[in-house]
């Protein structure tokens, strides 16, 4: 009989290893015929199966640990991030921005001194958070006898010391957790007895390093704490024994702390006198530490980008790696901006927490993150999302006889799928609005669902410039519905104009013939819609369906009816159901505008009647 020599060795199931094992060994004549199940030979094979399941196993896992695409360990994750230079950001303090004035002081020299690390306190949620500013700040004596310290950046945190007496082998390890690295200072005594201190910098450029560069290095190591490495005499000066490394940083609570917007000083008394703090920003900017799956997908971007802003992806990857707080971030080229601007580059971030950024975070990004990366012939410029509201109707039609829901649960189960398709799909720049999607998504979010009638529209509100006789334009990028029939694709919350105060305005277009691409403002005089003025003609139209676009030239708005909208904003009908953002757009769902409607189906419950009393939804906006 032929004996057979294959053994399969890609199986990691430990019955397959064994059945793989037991197959070869019948093949082979001396167990011909042979009893395994019955011998103690079952035992042998137990133990060599499970032998080679456990050297399967972990190779398996040392192979999928070798690559950051499949490595499931932070500590492997980390590491082979840090093989292509990414070096994942940490924890990050909540920082926020105040203005103090100090009055009514014992005495009054000329100038006066904020020491470094002065605290400050703030209570979230009935949680209180100190802050701290890590720099000394000295100001002059006002005219009218007062301190004032303006914009003074504070950070969150537990501000803490280490001290290592360098000797060989020694590992300069920060022994907390939730470090905000960029709170830390280093500085280096020739001994426990010096007074001189000499301050060492955190580089990552090796190029520029000679033998006496005061420089570190700092890594990420198991357990999520940090280590620091230092020169070797050829790269960076080498420290000696004896030296003292003493450490200062801080321990941060992270995200928890944004939002803080009202602060007191509880650092030491300034000259005895009453201490105000007004907030200039509220904190923001606080941050977890990078997760393994940001780190997956920042690494290898960043090590493409090569510390350098050149293309529009590099300037996604620097933001994203360096402003934690950035939920999605789109570039383009000013070439390809509407209208072209050449020689900048535009940005859009979404932060997680806000609408939009501020002023200071805005300079912050280009002035500390970008500035040192960017081209010196191009300059970038921050704009500001511009959110396209969707509103969607849907009508769901539904048998009551395959659902223990109650009819508000069964509506509440509707609103949940759409915010969950809005959370999953939409809110960042690359966000597409499919419509087939969520329609099906309706219909599978229970079985008692027969089908639904959905519809949309656009909700974009317009930034006011109040008391001024201005121009608007506002680019939808998705065309608008062109009905032509006496139908409006656009409408408006009310406003008022100049000279008009007793009258509540409003917009409406109508894409018929000779009044076709015009927009019209009308008040209601009573009952009877009255038109007020046109804007756009035939040979210059306020309204492109194709485009998107929207053009209202000289209008004065003074102010709004607050009754019905607490903002400007524009209803659109779309041509398309679908929904795409371009550039700096945001497509979204607000809550305030899903509106679910339920219907049963008679059809479905077997009524004779039910065609003749079926109730038909439109599916026209």
């Amino acid at each position: 009989m032929a004996t057979n020599k294959n053994i399969t060795t890609a199986e990691l199931d430990f019955d397959a290893i064994k059945t793989n094992i037991k197959t070869f060994l019948k093949g082979q004549d001396a167990f011909k015929d042979y009893d395994f199940e019955g011998a103690g030979l079952s035992v042998l094979l137990d133990i060599l199966a499970y032998n080679t399941h456990y050297n399967a196993l972990y190779t398996n896992l040392a192979v999928n640990e070798s690559f950051l695409d499949s490595a499931s360990k932070r500590s492997s994750v980390v590491s082979r991030a840090k093989e292509i230079g990414y070096f994942p950001h940490p924890a990050i303090a909540a920082k926020a921005i105040v203005n103090i004035v100090v009055s009514s002081t014992t005495t009054t020299p000329a100038t006066l001194i904020l020491p470094a690390y002065s605290s400050f306190s703030a209570t979230i949620d009935g949680k209180t958070y100190t802050f701290y500013n890590l720099e000394a700040i000295e100001t002059t004596l006002g005219a009218d006898n007062k301190y004032r310290f303006t914009n003074v950046a504070i950070r969150e945190g537990i501000p803490l010391t280490y001290k290592y007496t360098v000797a060989a082998g020694t590992k300069y390890i920060i022994p907390n957790t939730d470090v905000d690295t960029s709170t830390l200072t280093v500085r280096v005594q020739d001994n426990s007895t010096s007074s001189v201190y000499n301050s060492y910098i955190n580089k990552e450029d090796i190029l520029i390093l000679d033998s006496t560069s005061q420089v570190y290095f700092i890594k990420e190591i198991e357990g999520q704490l940090y280590e620091l490495e230092f020169g070797n005499g050829t790269i960076g000066k080498a420290l000696a024994n004896g030296n003292v490394v003493n450490l200062s940083y801080m321990t941060t609570s992270k995200a928890a702390a944004n939002g803080a917007r009202l602060f007191t000083y509880t650092g030491s008394t300034l000259l005895g006198g009453v201490v105000a703090v007004t907030t200039t920003t509220p904190a923001y900017g606080g941050s977890e530490v990078e997760t393994i799956e940001s780190i997956r997908y920042n690494a290898p971007r960043a090590y493409s980008a090569q510390n350098r802003a050149v293309t529009v992806e590099d300037y996604k990857s620097i933001i994203f790696r360096l402003y934690p707080e950035a939920a999605s971030v789109n570039a383009w080229g000013g070439e390809d901006n509407v209208p072209p601007v050449y020689g900048k580059v535009f940005l859009s971030i979404k932060p997680t927490t806000t609408a939009t950024l501020t002023t200071v975070q805005k300079n912050f990004i280009i002035n500390e993150l970008l500035k040192s990366k960017n081209v010196v012939s191009i300059t970038p410029e921050i704009v500001d999302p511009q959110y396209i509201n969707l509103e969607v109707n849907t009508t769901v039609y539904y048998n009551p006889r395959l659902t223990a829901k109650t009819e508000s649960e069964l509506q509440s189960l509707v609103v949940q799928t759409i915010k969950d398709y809005n959370t999953e799909n939409l809110e960042s720049f690359s966000g597409v609005f499919r419509f087939s999607n969520l329609s099906s998504k309706i219909d599978s979010a229970e079985t008692s669902i027969i089908s639904n009638i959905t519809t949309i529209k656009l909700h974009r509100e317009v930034e006011v410039q109040y008391n001024t006789n201005a121009n608007y334009t506002i680019n939808l990028g998705n065309p608008i519905y062109d009905s032509l029939v006496a139908e409006e694709s656009l409408t408006s919350t009310g406003f008022y104009i100049q000279g008009e105060s007793d009258k509540i305005m409003y917009l409406e277009d109508y894409p018929l013939d000779a009044q076709y691409g015009q927009i019209k403002m009308y008040y209601y005089d009573g009952e009877i819609k009255t038109y007020y003025k046109t804007f756009g003609s035939l040979t210059d139209p306020a309204i492109d369906y194709s485009l998107g676009i929207i053009t209202l030239k000289a209008l004065e708005i003074t102010g709004l009816d607050l009754t019905s909208s607490p903002i400007f904003e524009l209803i659109i009908k779309p041509q398309s159901n679908d929904v795409v953002s371009i550039r700096n757009q945001l497509v979204t769902i607000p809550d305030n505008n899903i509106n679910v409607n339920l219907i049963i189906d008679k059809l479905s419950l077997g009524d004779p009647a039910g065609g003749s009393s079926y109730i038909f939804t439109s599916s026209r906006n």
